[in-house]
Parts: C-alpha cells; structure tokens; sequence
C-alpha cells in the first residue's frame, strides 16, 4: 500500500515537471519578424514600351571646291567639334585664270580713270558755261545802262524841240515870223519825239546773248551728269573685278574643309591624295547630344503618349533612367500598322549609343484610392490570400482579396486601418495570436 502511495506521488510530480516544462516552452515561442506600413494611395503600375535609341542628326561633309585631298586628320570613329578643321583640299592650278581677272582690273581701273578725266572736263564746261553767263548779264546791264543814257538825252532834245516849236508858234501867231518857220520848228520836235520812241522800242541785243548762254550751262551740267554716271559704271565694275579676282585667289588657295557638326565620325569615303568633289560628300557625323528614342506602339497604346511631355527612359546597357521629351507622335500608322514615336533625351557624356535598347516607362493608375502593402505580407495558401499584421505584439491574420499587383508593391482590399503594420518577413511559421518580437533595422 505504502509503495503504491509513492507510487502515485512520484507520477504526480513527476506530470507537474513536465506541465511546467509545457509551459515554459509556450511563454519563450516568439517568432521575430520584420514589418512595413500600410499606405492608402492611388496604385500606379508601370507600363513599359520598348524603343531603340537613334541619332537625332546626321551631316554630310563636302569640300567647298574639288580637289585633291593633301591633308586628312580624322578616322572613322573619331569624335570631332563643330568648325574644327578636319582636311585640307588643294583645287589645282589656277595661274592663268588670275591673270586673266587681274588683266580685266587694270581695264576696270583704266576705264574709271578715263570716266573720271571725262567728269573733269565736264565740270570745266559747266564753270565755263556760267563764266559766259556771268559776261552775258554783264553786258546786258551796260546795255541798259546806255539806252537809259540814250533815252534821256533825246527825251531832253525833244523837250527842247517842242519848247522852241511853240515859241515859234506863238511868234507865228503874232505875225512875227512866218508859218513856215512855225511848221519846220515842229517838225523837228516831232522828229526828236520819234527818237524818243525809237529808243524805248529797241529789244537789248545782249538778252538773246544771255539765253544762249543759259543753255550752254544746261547742256554743260547735262554732260557732266552723264559723266558722273559713267564714273559710278566704272567704279562697279573695279569693284566686280577684284572680287572676280579675290574669288580665283581662293579658289586656287587651298582649302580648309571643317567640321559641320559636333559628333562622331561615322563614315568615312576617301584619303589623302583622293580627289574629292563637292557634290559627293566624303564623310558624315553623326551627332550623339541630343539623342533620339523611337519607338512603334499600337493605336491603344496612342493616349498614352502627348507631344511635349517628359517620360523616363531605361537604356539597359548601360543601366541608367534618363529624361526624355517626346517631340513627335505619329497620327498615321507605318507600314506595320503601327505608329511612330520620338523622343529625344540629353546625352552630354555621349553615353548613349546608336542602337541601344531603351525602354519608355509610363506610369499609369490603374486603382484609386486603394490600401497598398508590400507583395511579399501577402500570402496565398490554397486559393486563399491573407496577410498578418501586428496587434498586441500578436500576429493578427487577415483575408484580403488582391486588387492589382506588381514586383514590389501590391493593392488589395482588406478589413485593415490605413495606419496598420502589416509582417513582411516571418509570417510562413505564424499562427493567428501567435506572439511576434518587431525586428529593427541596422541604425
């Protein structure tokens, strides 16, 4: 009897160890975990169309004139800045075709100086012709001056005559003398009165001199208006004439062909001592800033672009995100059906290649107002997705249903607060109600 008493006091000592064990273990199980905030936002996804990038310019490179190519200072490839010199084209021989522009100056020249003698001697004539006007007015007042004279001399005869015809008369009249004394007296004073008139009547003879004159003067300023005329001619033609000159000068110089834009070297035809012309270009640079993304989208995809906007652009191979801005949307389809678009993108460290892949990416919202949480709380488990978050340092377990999903981020709909902490990390060996330790980030 004593034995099975011990018996049963050893069993129950020994189930209230291991209950107190069983305890332990439950209170020390608590699963660490990491955890992200709950945000309410519009979810915008990115849309991605892929495009390649493209030189935004190309520019021949000719020669001015034809010619041999003496000096070549560019290879294919290299990279080269606007105005630099990048050959040298010798046009060949030119000697007579300068002698013959310099033998036409000298004719120029010769015919100015001889337009210039002409213009002289004109001016002479027209200095002349108002010297012989100047004469002809001069005359005319002593003229004048001597029919005045004239005048007044027979006018005081004609006085005297008529004063002594009427004294005669008088005497007449007395019976002094007789009438044919009276009658010759008045003759006379009719005679000298006709005199008079005679003299006031008399055209001066000097005033048709002063016409003539006067014309002389016209037709003189007329030549020498002429002459000034031929003067200006023949300064033209000096002036043609050396530039015909200077242009054979320099088409016999050689010549400097530089470069017409800044950009690479991407063709290059000829080498020194080729003949070049310049109607066929040589070379061409293709220009690497600014560049050109192209890209073919479909008649839905039309919206999403507009002129002017600024979209950002992968270029994989080189891993970098540029700002591109489109300048060109197609409003017919190509060949394919489909419709061209460009964009151009800086490329000042000339990073970006010809050829290379590059990616448009447009954001797009595809939900309004929507709670968004990290893809990796979310877990589906037999056609079901839910998610814990964090209450009471307990892993409280949610239904959600998936609205959209991307990489990182995901949209669902959810009895869940805006503000709650959802697990992110851990929550494959959670319970709900199980106990659950934050774990922080490295500071």
């Amino acid at each position: 009897m004593k034995r099975l008493v011990m018996l049963l006091m050893v069993m129950t000592l020994i189930a209230a160890c291991s209950n107190e064990e069983a305890n332990e273990e439950v209170e020390e199980r608590v699963t660490p975990v990491e955890t992200a905030k709950v945000s309410k936002d519009d979810f915008i996804i990115d849309r991605k169309i892929v495009g390649r990038a493209t030189t935004a310019n190309t520019s021949p490179v000719l020669s001015e004139t034809p010619g041999e190519l003496v000096t070549l200072d560019v290879a294919k490839g290299d990279r080269v800045e606007k105005g630099e010199t990048i050959a040298v084209v010798d046009p060949g021989s030119g000697e007579s075709q300068i002698e013959l522009q310099q033998l036409a100056v000298r004719q120029a020249e010769k015919q100015l100086e001889n337009a210039q003698i002409s213009k002289q001697q004109a001016a002479l004539g027209v200095e002349n012709a108002k010297e012989q006007v100047d004469l002809a007015n001069q005359a005319a007042s002593a003229e004048q001056s001597q029919t005045s004279q004239a005048v007044q001399a027979a006018e005081q005869q004609y006085q005297q005559a008529q004063q002594l015809a009427n004294q005669t008369q008088e005497l007449v009249d007395e019976g002094v003398v007789p009438e044919a004394l009276g009658v010759q007296a008045q003759n006379r004073a009719d005679q000298a009165h006709a005199q008079v008139q005679q003299l006031k009547g008399q055209q001066p003879q000097s005033s048709s001199a002063i016409s003539q004159a006067e014309a002389q003067v016209d037709q003189a300023q007329q030549q020498l208006n002429q002459a000034q005329v031929a003067v200006e001619q023949a300064e033209l033609q000096v002036e043609q004439a050396n530039v015909q000159l200077q242009q054979a000068k320099d088409q016999t110089a050689n010549k400097a062909i530089t470069a017409p834009a800044t950009g690479e070297v991407s063709t290059l035809n000829a080498s020194t001592g080729d003949f070049v012309t310049n109607q066929q270009p040589f070379a061409s640079i293709v220009s690497l800033n600014p560049m050109t993304i192209t890209a073919s989208i479909t008649p839905e995809q039309l919206p999403l672009f507009t002129k002017g906007e600024e979209l950002q652009v992968e270029i994989d191979s080189i891993n970098q995100t540029v700002t591109s801005t489109i300048s060109y949307v197609s409003s017919v389809p190509d060949d394919t059906g489909l419709y061209p678009v460009e964009a151009t993108v800086a490329n000042g460290e000339e990073t970006i290649k010809p050829g290379m892949m590059s990616t448009f990416i447009l954001p797009e919202i595809v939900v309004e107002n929507t709670l968004i949480v990290p893809t990796d709380a979310v877990v589906d488990n037999g056609g079901e997705s839910f998610l814990y978050h964090v209450v009471d340092d307990k892993a409280v377990r949610v239904d959600v249903t998936v609205i959209e999903a991307q990489t990182d981020l995901i949209a669902i709909e959810a009895d869940l607060e805006a503000t709650a902490e959802v697990i992110t990390s851990g929550q494959l060996t959670l319970t709900d109600g199980g106990q659950v330790t934050i774990m922080k980030e490295d500071a």
